[in-house]
């Protein structure tokens, strides 16, 4: 029997939902149950003290997309651990960074605000507006999410060109292609519009800052989906309130709540971003937390990784704790 942790506090609906979908081979726990000899650990930021409780760990699955940078340093002090992670909300994320692309290439929010105030005036105001149809996309990190939003963007008709950091194939799973981190700048004079969706590493925070936002034209998009710190928050600002770039929508911040107390007033930025029309901001949506659906979603893809451990097969979504993804 291959016992499995499944450690925090999770709905036992959602629970019971994966338990139904395992290998029999599978004995699938809560910390409400005990720990004991535990091969599979389910959890997102462990700490020493669970590792020592539950000696023999072989495999860490984080139940979500990413690496929290306390997990990162952990498991690096545990290097027989093999951590993986999942994709479960790449569809979700991939539909918000269309979501915000296109109500920041129509200005709809400003025209929103106006016409619920009976101002017409939005429509006659439509110079700054982008079509997507012939625009060039440039999709920073054209991961699970990135290439999802490219496909749709080339069904719209823009020109759609990715970015991996060491691409191993000339073209994406969509077909679209590919080329490594080195051609950033580059292709970034050619862009009409980016998509940022690449983890937060060392190496990726402050991706585009000041010298990169300069090379995008005064029409230009930014559209971030990945995390906060991968675009300098000043330059950001800057480039927004000069109209040294068109817009941007913005879905992850450089600010957040530390509990249920501060979710009505804690300011996503220092820089007054909520003063610009230019703007779209959306607080931390893409990944659906809670959608009832993408929970689903989230047990079917740990009982994927789940059962192709328990048949030997290799476990998917390997992480290189050095590269951070």
């Amino acid at each position: 029997m291959i016992r499995v942790l499944f450690g925090g506090h999770w709905d036992r609906k959602g629970i019971d939902y994966l338990r139904d979908k395992l290998d029999p081979s599978l004995q699938l726990l809560t910390e409400e149950d005990g720990a004991g000899d535990i091969e599979i650990l389910i959890g997102g930021r462990p700490d020493e003290a669970l590792l020592a409780r539950v000696p023999g760990i072989k495999v860490l699955i984080i139940p979500w997309a990413g690496l929290p940078e306390s997990t990162a340093v952990l498991m690096r002090n545990h290097p027989a651990i093999h951590v993986h992670n999942i994709h479960h909300n790449a569809a979700s994320a991939s539909e918000m960074a269309i979501a915000l692309m296109m109500a920041a290439a129509r200005l709809l929010i400003p025209a929103d605000r106006s016409l619920r105030n009976n101002d017409w005036s939005w429509r006659y105001n439509q110079d700054r507006a982008v079509l997507i149809d012939g625009s060039r996309v440039l999709i920073l990190g054209c991961g699970h999410v990135g290439d999802r939003a490219g496909a749709v963007c080339r069904a719209m008709g823009a020109d759609v060109t990715g970015i991996q950091r060491k691409p191993l194939v000339p073209f994406s799973e969509e077909g679209i292609p590919l080329f490594s981190s080195e051609r950033l700048h580059e292709l970034l004079v050619k862009t009409d519009i980016l998509i940022v969706a690449l983890p937060l590493t060392p190496d990726t925070k402050g991706i585009i800052g000041k010298h990169e936002l300069d090379l995008l034209h005064d029409r230009s998009i930014v559209v971030n989906i990945g995390r906060g710190q991968l675009i300098d928050e000043e330059s950001l600002y800057d480039h927004l309130s000069s109209n040294l770039i068109g817009a941007a929508g913005i879905d992850v911040w450089y600010e957040y709540p530390s509990g249920k107390d501060t979710v009505s007033s804690t300011p996503p930025s220092q820089c007054p971003f909520g003063t610009l029309d230019n703007i779209v901001m959306s607080p931390h949506m893409g990944g659906a937390f809670n959608h009832e659906e993408l929970e689903k979603q989230r047990m079917i893809h740990l009982a994927l990784s789940l059962n192709q451990y328990a048949a030997g097969e290799p476990v998917p979504n390997r992480i290189d704790l050095e590269q951070g993804y």
